[in-house]
């Protein structure tokens, strides 16, 4: 058989975009099993509070730095850092750094649905260390 049949590769750099008005989402895979997804967020922007009800996610930050919500909790999150995201957990990426963010991730199991949530849904947030 082809090596590519099993293998699928790329280069996250090919594939880096900003928008000045928003975050930019790539979806780098979609297999049966999972999504793979960068983030591109510039200062200021954020990924708005959201969960999915049947999917646990993990976020990987590339570059940048800012704050990550998960459900009442706040933490503040640096390159090369990771964050676990339970399934239908409440969760927001803020970049509240000076430089462009970049933030990979993986969402499973699919279908991955997508439900926006108002902050007072959540109530107060604590941040952590």
């Amino acid at each position: 058989m082809d090596k590519e049949e099993f293998m699928k590769t790329l280069k996250i750099d090919d594939h880096i975009e900003f928008h000045p008005k928003a975050f930019v989402r790539k979806r780098l895979f979609e297999m049966e099993e999972f999504y793979f997804n960068m983030y591109c967020i510039q200062p200021g922007q954020k990924n708005p509070l959201h969960r999915h009800p049947n999917s646990a996610e993990v976020l990987f930050f590339v570059e940048g730095d800012g704050e990550v919500i998960v459900g009442r909790e706040k933490k503040k999150v640096a390159a090369r850092e990771a964050v676990y995201v339970p399934i239908d957990a409440p969760h927001e990426i803020i970049n509240t750094g000076q430089s462009n963010m970049i933030v990979v991730l993986v969402q499973s199991p699919l279908p991955c649905e997508h439900v926006y949530v108002r902050p007072e849904e959540v109530g107060e947030v604590v941040e952590v260390q």
